[in-house]
């Protein structure tokens, strides 16, 4: 394998375990991830509850595919999206003056590794997962449908 592309399996287990801890993190303890979303009054309820339930376990699935290698190229390609709407939604949270609050993007995982990630420290770490999405998208060995697992592949 070339330089890039254990750079884009090392990018893949990365932001593989960030999306792991984070939704791990909200499913296993719900009540401490009162994580803040800015939602226009247009949007129903109904997205707000979508998201509330749902995006921990697809953060878990995007985490657990990304770490093993398994469709690695179309799990970013579902990645990238998701992490500008975090984008989107900090810098949002920031322009309102909200970036020195708790974002509580790890749920229960902060508690654990004693650490308070801030908003604008979240958008920090969202823009290095928009980074490492590239890399994987671009750089990611093999097709873009490959179900085989990165350690399990061939030269």
């Amino acid at each position: 394998m070339t330089r890039a592309n254990w750079l884009a399996t090392g990018a893949g287990i990365i932001l593989g375990l960030i999306f792991l801890a984070a939704g791990l993190g909200k499913l296993l303890n719900p009540m401490e991830s009162s994580i803040i979303f800015v939602f226009p009054d247009f949007l129903p309820n109904a997205v707000d509850k979508f998201i509330y339930e749902w995006l921990p376990r697809i953060e878990v699935l995007i985490g657990v595919l990304l770490v093993t290698g398994v469709i690695a190229r179309l799990v970013a390609s579902f990645a990238l999206p998701l992490t500008v709407g975090l984008i989107a939604n900090n810098t949002i949270l920031l322009i309102q003056g909200l970036g020195d609050k708790p974002c509580n993007c790890f749920g229960a995982a902060e508690r654990w590794v004693q650490l308070r990630l801030s908003i604008a420290g979240a958008l920090y770490i969202d823009i290095v997962m928009l980074i490492l999405g590239i890399m994987i998208l671009f750089y990611y060995r093999g097709k873009f449908i490959s179900i085989n697992p990165w350690f399990l592949r061939r030269n």
